[in-house]
């Protein structure tokens, strides 16, 4: 979670109210870089999307909740 509320501070994105990310990692890639399972980030994003925080298109993630975002990440 943490990593999103990075990535979405990058290019001038953290002014705007729903900031987009442009995913370039799998999964899998993701899953490596925070020692997890790919499946565990497929849950994740796939509970992200239900509780609306975020929203994806293709490589492209819409952070639609930043507080929601925020708060899951530091709780974490």
């Amino acid at each position: 979670m943490n990593r999103f509320v990075q990535f979405s501070g990058q290019g001038g994105e953290t002014a705007k109210a729903q900031p987009h990310i442009k995913l370039a990692l799998t999964h899998d890639e993701m899953a490596q870089m925070i020692g997890t399972s790919r499946e565990t980030v497929t849950r994740m994003f796939a509970d992200l999307t239900k509780q609306q925080i975020v929203e994806r298109k293709g490589s492209t993630l819409r952070i639609r909740n930043k507080a929601g975002l925020k708060a899951l990440a530091f709780t974490q």
